[in-house]
């Protein structure tokens, strides 16, 4: 590694394992090594021939007692900057965990280097035992800010096990990280991971709110369908899904999803109003005289509903089509 200004280069074989403080080499497994350049600074460590770990370290040159000030801060500095690149890192994972638990380890991620030593870290906190709702949150928060690739974010986010998101503080950093996605595709994969488990109707808005920002149809859509394979919530959720559909551009996906959504049991007359109303922005004729045709075979007997569902039949131009969403509507 090289930026022009420092010149880092580490090589290495076998198991490499530093002390607690991180402060020293502790163990090199038989036959590996361990080379370590930084500028004019140089580390090597081995196993000699009898079997002992030997350290050498030099700078500008000149060879200098590994036990020395001067040689304990090289390796020193050495191992903390390796450890920031990656190494031992099970290993130091331990130490951070006995010392100070899932907090130190959340703590780790803000001085690490690098998405997958990053996500490591994040990932020991995911996969432990008895972790707290807070911690998971601030596992979320971490996720958000300080994972830069969509691929690592939606792979952690896939990790939460979707009991947390039922904590609305949870649900709500989630969902944040989520909007943080730039692709389509992870984006969406965290969403329906999220739709795993059934979302209460206090957290529906905020999943449309995230789904909203899906660019693709394709992808949009798919999440759309996980979302209304839930149970109905009608009133505001309802309302805001509409608003979604209504949003987007393909005619073809639009129209499925208007479709999904006629499989429900729609109660209130709003919703089928706005059902109505949302269907009349089909800019194809003929799916709109589709999904028409089975609202009106399903549409309530109110007064009210049928004089918005027959303004919507009057946006279909075609005699045939026109005559078969009146019709149905009479059935």
């Amino acid at each position: 590694m090289d930026d022009g200004q420092t010149r880092v280069e580490v090589r290495y074989d076998g198991d490499i394992q530093f002390s607690d403080d991180e402060t020293a080499i502790t163990r090199i497994s038989p036959g590996g090594f361990l080379e370590y350049w930084r500028n004019s600074d140089h580390l090597m460590a081995g196993i000699n021939k009898q079997g002992v770990l030997e350290v050498d370290v030099a700078r500008d040159g000149k060879n200098l007692d590994a036990a020395s000030a001067e040689g304990r801060e090289i390796i020193a500095k050495a191992i903390r900057n390796m450890i920031s690149m990656g190494f031992d890192l099970d290993g130091r994972m331990d130490r951070i965990y006995r010392r100070g638990g899932y907090p130190a380890l959340l703590s780790a991620v803000d001085s690490a280097d690098g998405d997958y030593v990053r996500g490591r870290y994040i990932e020991r906190v995911l996969i432990g035992d008895s972790v707290s709702a807070a911690t998971v949150e601030a596992a979320v928060n971490r996720i958000r800010e300080r994972v830069g690739s969509d691929y690592d974010k939606q792979r952690l986010l896939g990790m939460i096990d979707t009991v947390y998101l039922l904590n609305d503080s949870v649900c709500a950093d989630y969902l944040a990280a989520v909007k943080g996605i730039h692709g389509d595709y992870e984006k969406s994969e965290a969403l329906k991971h999220f739709l795993v488990g059934t979302v209460p109707v206090r957290q529906y808005t905020g999943v449309l709110s995230a789904a909203a920002t899906v660019g693709g149809n394709y992808e949009k859509t798919n999440v759309l369908k996980e979302l209304i394979d839930q149970p109905l919530a009608e009133g505001k959720p309802f309302d805001s899904l509409l608003q979604v559909v209504r949003q987007m551009n393909g005619d073809y996906e639009k129209e499925q999803l208007l479709k999904q959504i006629l499989t429900k049991d729609i109660k209130t007359g709003d919703s089928w109003a706005g059902l109505i109303r949302t269907t009349t922005t089909l800019g194809g004729e003929y799916e709109r005289s589709q999904v028409l045709i089975q609202i009106g075979t399903r549409l309530p007997k109110a007064d009210s509903l049928r004089t918005i569902y027959m303004d919507a039949a009057k946006t279909v131009h075609g005699d045939n089509e026109y005559g078969q969403v009146v019709k149905a509507v009479s059935l």
